[in-house]
């Protein structure tokens, strides 16, 4: 809302009906003459709107302010505010920031404040709103009428544990006025009200007036009747306050047990407990929807991997997730079968390179589950058109491969009974619970209740870290069933025996034992380990492999360790989505005090 000019301006007598008139009355001007005269009449407009405008900012001063603070038997306070605005201009009303921190010993404590309400001077309620920003809470009162007057605006409200405990007393150390306000105060008073059964003679009064830590005495306190009264002796300038201090001796105010104090602790820091929370809830229902049935069972070394298994399933039972390896590991497994053919090449660039050869029809065949021949139409084409191709032409179709095949692996062990639900998609549900609880903190300050911003940064630094350990419990959510528990103890078992078999059984097993149990050495992740145990064993060549005319064990070795690299950056490098996965300082008034210091404060301005 804009103000009109004032009657004394001096531009007024220039109205649009005389400049209309005096022009009529003249010969028509020239042009430049025209120009003159509407930059001229423009600095008179403008000149007129400047008062304006100042006015419309809405200065204002504080003629009074009048604090008066009842000390309750049980340590709360009752404050009562009654500020007299003297405004100039127009203005909606006026605000009120308090702070919400103050610090005691070294300690910051929490400000409790309830009750809050605003109160014209018939003692009306006014419209207001309350919120929290920057750890204060800012009280909006519209006041109507607020234009070149003085309006009185009492803000009341009560404070939980007001009252510092010592040990020869308890005091009451109040910012009465707060050092915040960007404008004078022509007069302050402060009334505090001690506790029943306090002796006139053993109560203690200090005060502090002037800018924040200044320790000016330009005050003076007596008594009037049950109140004791602060005043000021001169007008405190903008960015000026009074602080009161009283104190008199202990035993008068009940002051909180450990329990409480532990009570209000919890209240006041409630925010940094949800991480907590949501650790316990976590394990909870790790508890009782995460853990694998049944207790374990011991493992014992197997000689042979479980029946109606294939090294994929293996792989990814072992540690409930699908990895590239499991991949690499069909791969090969189809090939020791007999159903494609790996050669390594060089190609014309210089580079090393595979070619993938089928060597006999897939489509309908009863052998190969749905996941294996997944694998087969990434490598060959879902036409079975192609019977050969290379590992780089692979890798180009590989974009966003690795999701499909990971997630067909799950379903199927889900089919075969092994998990009860897909390890990938609970994970994805806790992931997606995580994500939400913490991006969620960043909606809180604008769709969340205001009250919840006096808990500022620690809420949403608690609501993050909650959503980050419910990301972390992801990766412990998957649960086997009962067989699927049986069935990883025979994994275990197979896997023990192809990381330590010795020597004098490999001799007497057949002699295509290495390249028969070589993918599930892949998927199992003791590849390494389990063609380093046939060192010195007459081993031969595989036929699914076209490596050099005179086969050597560490030349295959190595062979196949750079095989299963370059497919394994086929899968990585190009998927997506996918990876390895305040108040001021404390102390007692009487010994350190200062303008500004203990509870209250803040200050305020207009609107």
């Amino acid at each position: 809302m804009r103000s009109r000019c004032s009657s004394g301006s001096p531009s007024e007598g220039i109205s649009s009906s005389t400049v209309r008139k005096t022009a009529r009355s003249r010969a028509s001007p020239s042009g430049a003459e025209r120009i003159g005269r509407t930059l001229l009449l423009l600095a008179l407009v403008l000149a007129s709107a400047a008062p304006a405008a100042a006015q419309t900012r809405g200065l204002f001063s504080i003629d009074t302010f009048v604090t008066s603070i009842l000390v309750n038997p049980d340590g709360s306070l009752v404050v009562r505010e009654d500020i007299t605005f003297e405004f100039r201009g127009a203005h909606q009303g006026v605000f009120r920031r308090i702070p919400l921190r103050y610090w005691h010993g070294g300690v910051e404590f929490p400000l409790a404040l309830s009750g809050i309400g605003a109160y014209d001077e018939a003692n009306q309620p006014l419209h207001s709103e309350v919120s929290y920003p920057d750890q204060y809470v800012s009280i909006r009162a519209w006041v109507p009428g607020a234009i070149n007057t003085k309006k009185t605006v009492t803000f009341v409200y009560h404070v939980r544990r007001g009252v510092l405990g010592y040990a020869e007393h308890d005091e009451l150390y109040w910012n009465a006025t707060g050092n915040e306000w960007n404008a004078p105060i022509n007069h302050a008073e402060a009334f505090v009200t001690v506790p029943p059964g306090v002796a006139h003679a053993d109560v203690q009064t200090a005060g502090f007036a002037g800018p924040l830590g200044a320790t000016g005495q330009d005050y003076v306190v007596d008594r009037v009747d049950r109140y004791w009264r602060f005043r000021t002796t001169r007008a405190l300038r903008p960015r000026e306050g009074l602080t009161v201090v009283v104190g008199w001796p202990p035993g008068h105010v009940a002051h909180a047990s450990a329990l409480r104090r532990a009570g209000w602790v919890v209240a006041d820091y409630w925010p940094l407990s949800l991480p907590l929370l949501a650790l316990v809830w976590g394990g909870f229902v790790w508890w009782a929807f995460g853990r694998d049935p049944g207790s374990k069972p011991s493992v014992k070394p197997e000689y042979a991997p479980p029946p109606d298994l294939i090294p994929a399933e293996a792989g990814a039972l072992v540690d409930e997730r699908a990895h590239p390896r499991d991949v690499i590991a069909t791969v090969v497994d189809l090939a020791v079968r007999g159903y494609l053919e790996i050669e390594p090449i060089t190609t014309a660039f210089g580079e090393a390179d595979f070619m993938f050869k089928r060597l006999k029809p897939v489509a309908g065949d009863p052998d190969l589950r749905p996941f294996e021949l997944f694998v087969l139409a990434k490598i060959f084409g879902a036409d079975w058109v192609i019977n050969m191709r290379l590992l780089s032409e692979v890798r180009r179709d590989y974009e966003n491969v690795f999701p499909p095949i990971r997630d067909q692996l799950y379903r199927m062990m889900v089919r075969d009974g092994l998990f009860p639900a897909s390890p990938g998609s609970v994970r994805k549900g806790w992931m997606l619970a995580g994500a939400l609880t913490a991006i969620s903190a960043t909606l809180l300050p604008t769709f969340g209740p205001a009250w919840l911003g006096r808990y500022d940064p620690m809420l949403p630094i608690g609501v993050v870290a909650s959503g980050l350990i419910f990301i972390g419990w992801a990766w412990f959510m998957p649960r086997k069933t009962w067989a699927g528990v049986q069935v990883l103890a025979r994994v275990r078992g197979f896997q023990e025996f192809l990381e330590r078999a010795e020597k004098d059984r490999l001799e007497r097993m057949p002699s295509d034992t290495l390249h028969r149990w070589l993918p599930w050495a892949i998927a199992l992740g003791v590849s390494e380990r389990w063609i380093f145990n046939f060192q010195g064993l007459k081993v031969a060549a595989p036929t699914w492999y076209q490596g050099r005319s005179d086969f050597a064990l560490p030349a295959f070795a190595h062979d196949l360790t750079a095989f299963a690299r370059r497919t394994e950056e086929a899968i990585l490098t190009t998927r997506r989505g996918y990876g390895a996965s305040t108040g001021s300082s404390g102390g007692s008034g009487f010994s350190s005090g200062s303008s500004g210091g203990g509870m209250g404060g803040g200050g305020g301005g207009t609107f």
